[in-house]
């Protein structure tokens, strides 16, 4: 898949991960033994900022979305956004840059 969109939300004591229903299909499609998930809910104890999450979303959030176990299934997610609700604004990206360096991903985080 070129591009998956995961949208979130931060409330009071977690934020709520979900996927657009096109991209639930399309995961549907590509995959058919995968069991994706409309939604992910990440609870905290202590009201934290959502840029501390950013290092377990690939490792947790993404594939628990995505219902895909197999790392080269996982691999061949081409970008990754998230894009923060309802403001719909794009505040983090994992690009998955298989054509240069098989292994590496590029991160980038938006501020907005």
């Amino acid at each position: 898949m070129e591009k998956i969109t995961i949208y979130y939300g931060i409330q009071g004591n977690g934020v709520s991960f979900g996927l657009d229903i096109d991209d639930y299909k399309a995961i549907k499609q590509q995959f058919p033994n995968a069991q994706p998930s409309k939604g992910v809910f990440v609870e905290y104890d202590f009201r934290t900022n959502f840029a501390d999450y950013r290092p377990h979303l690939e490792r947790y959030v993404f594939p628990t979305l995505v219902g895909v176990a197999n790392e080269e299934d996982l691999k061949k997610f081409d970008l990754i956004e998230f894009v923060k609700t309802p403001e719909l604004i794009v505040t983090y990206t994992i690009e998955q840059n298989k054509r240069q360096h098989q292994n590496e991903q590029k991160e980038q985080l938006v501020l907005g």
